[in-house]
């Protein structure tokens, strides 16, 4: 199993190096791919609890989300897919109320959370800064997997998540806020002082676990222990990125609004 996590790790990496370099449309067209990816697996978790997804829709609302988003504010495009579902109400027979609600739902948590990513991407340091995303996300998973698997003894949250711990926890908050110093060291390119690092690893983390437990809370409300196996060894596209999707607005937000 670890080996191949690593195997796919040295095949994608190389791949998101690229896409994440060259930005621009390469980037929004990943995004939107990664978009749909996660988006057919959430409704497939969805289906067995008796949910019944508008799956076209949750596609097509994807692309108009990436392609719209730069010509009218982004509230503005949620606001006319949701009017648009809302429509399909009239129209539509085949669905119920939950089954458009979820629809909704997936579009918000899936290709809306991951378009911050382009945001970050997009901002004047972008190339250096979207890192933070990868590194927080990537370091907190790995250093609380192995932290937790040795050091771990008290469940963190028992009902959602039986395997962590919160000594795990706390090494994914240390190995991020180490993690995140070091990159912004290394670049000074990012204009990040180490002080603001440490603070982004820190908090950063701690977005990142939620979003984790987020995504494990929906997993067993659905009866599904992945949510594919898309990426060999990691599972599906929403169990890689789970964290990421949480953690991308949280830094769009600080560089945004806060720095």
């Amino acid at each position: 199993m670890l080996k191949t996590r690593v195997i796919s790790a040295i095949v994608g990496l190389p791949i998101l190096f690229f896409i994440l370099i060259k930005g621009g449309n390469m980037l929004k067209i990943a995004l939107v791919l990664v978009s749909i990816l996660g988006l057919n697996e959430f409704y497939n978790a969805i289906k067995n609890i008796g949910v019944r997804p508008v799956k076209i829709f949750g596609y097509l609302s994807a692309i108009l989300l990436y392609f719209l988003e730069s010509k009218i504010a982004k509230v503005d495009v949620l606001v006319i897919i949701a009017m648009m579902l809302f429509l399909l109400f009239l129209t539509n027979k085949k669905y119920n109320l939950k089954d458009y609600a979820l629809t909704l739902m997936g579009i918000i948590y899936i290709p809306l959370f991951f378009l911050y990513i382009q945001k970050l991407r997009e901002m004047p340091e972008g190339m250096y800064i979207v890192w933070f995303v990868f590194i927080v996300s990537w370091m907190t998973d790995t250093f609380a997997y192995f932290t937790g698997r040795f050091f771990g003894k008290h469940k963190l949250a028992p009902t959602i998540s039986p395997k962590k711990t919160i000594e795990g926890g706390i090494g994914g908050i240390i190995g991020s806020t180490i993690s995140c110093a070091v990159f912004a060291w290394l670049f000074p390119q990012s204009n990040v002082s180490i002080y603001l690092s440490v603070i982004i690893g820190l908090l950063g983390s701690i977005i990142a676990q939620c979003g984790d437990l987020i995504a494990s809370f929906i997993k067993r409300n659905c009866y599904i222990k992945d949510f594919g196996n898309t990426i060999p060894g990691h599972g599906g596209i929403l169990d890689r990125f789970d964290s990421i999707l949480f953690v991308s607005p949280f830094m769009y937000f600080i560089f945004q609004y806060l720095i």
